[in-house]
């Protein structure tokens, strides 16, 4: 039997994340800075509140492998809601 139509694909391709980066490479990142909330949690702990920060912000994550990656830039967008710089020590 004959295929009479074929239907196209009708999903839109979305782009990759740009600068993707797993929760824990981003946790590790965040601790470099040495900014008291990112360096006194575990690495665990941080990686768990970036995941959950993703979340509440419904940033756009990706499987791969057996890790979720997310962009760093958007996860750096979710730090700056959170924490404003006017508010830091100088």
């Amino acid at each position: 039997m004959a295929i009479a139509t074929l239907s196209p694909d009708t999903e839109p391709a979305q782009a990759p994340i740009p600068d993707p980066v797993t929760f824990k490479e981003a946790a590790l990142l965040f601790r470099e800075t040495g900014y008291p909330e990112f360096v006194q949690p575990s690495v665990k702990n941080l990686t768990n509140k970036l995941y959950r920060w993703a979340k509440e912000d419904h940033l756009r994550t990706e499987r791969r492998g057996r890790e979720d990656v997310a962009s760093y830039s958007d996860l750096l967008v979710a730090h700056a809601t959170r924490y404003p710089a006017s508010h830091r020590r100088r």
